[in-house]
């Protein structure tokens, strides 16, 4: 999911994308704890939700009663703008989660008083199929191991790391990255072991709700995303 903030009031992050009336009376603030739920899927859709800080997961039943991960938002995503008659997935937080949340309503009438607020809700629009494209992109890779490594250079790129060594966090479970990179959790294991065996990354710490990875050779994790073996 894009991390592109929607509340102009939004302090903790560093840019703006919509600005807002004097009409604010609506927003609040709001925390969920580890393993709250925001919505459920079919649900209908009341409010607009910006993650300031934490990191939920995205996921949907299929008819066929089969379960699907859908992502992994975080700081800067906007959760429930695209659900119109009902939520389509359900939304929980992975971590101690702060959001600030928005009545559709209210959401609409700012889009419409405001020419520049459309504008840049097309691009967010534009910018979100570029992420389902690059998400089908990863699930279309032949080899697990790549989509693994592309996995975990999107995490990079989202969390920032640009410290030598990267360290990134991952507070979801194995079982739910392997969903959605649509692999068995037994196959993500082994890779995660082969990349460790090969000096590629190194685990740092675990926990239920944290798990660090230390990435020493980007150039390397880069190279098996492209498509080379282990």
């Amino acid at each position: 999911m894009e991390q592109m903030p929607l509340f102009e009031e939004l302090q903790d992050s560093p840019s703006r994308l919509f600005q807002w009336s004097d009409d604010q009376k609506d927003r609040r603030r709001r925390i969920f704890a580890a393993g709250e739920i925001l919505f459920h899927q079919g649900s209908k859709p009341d409010q607009i939700y910006e993650v300031v800080t934490g990191t939920l997961k995205l996921s949907r039943v299929t008819e066929n009663g089969g379960h699907i991960i859908l992502g992994f938002p975080s700081s800067g995503a906007i959760i429930g703008l695209g659900s119109s008659r009902e939520y389509q997935y359900t939304a929980e937080a992975l971590t101690p989660t702060k959001l600030l949340s928005t009545r559709h309503l209210i959401f609409q009438k700012n889009i419409l008083q405001n020419m520049s607020n459309g504008k840049k809700l097309l691009q967010w629009i534009d910018r979100q199929e570029d992420i389902a494209l690059s998400h089908i992109s990863v699930l279309a890779m032949h080899h697990p191991v790549s989509r693994v490594a592309a996995f975990l250079l999107k995490i990079v790129k989202q969390q920032g790391a640009n410290k030598d060594p990267i360290e990134i966090q991952l507070p979801m479970t194995q079982r739910d990255i392997a969903g959605y990179l649509a692999i068995a959790p037994e196959t993500y294991s082994r890779i995660i072991k082969r990349l460790r065996e090969n000096g590629i990354l190194r685990s740092k710490g675990h926990g239920r709700n944290r798990n660090w990875i230390v990435i020493l050779d980007m150039a390397r994790l880069a190279q098996i995303a492209d498509g080379e073996t282990i």
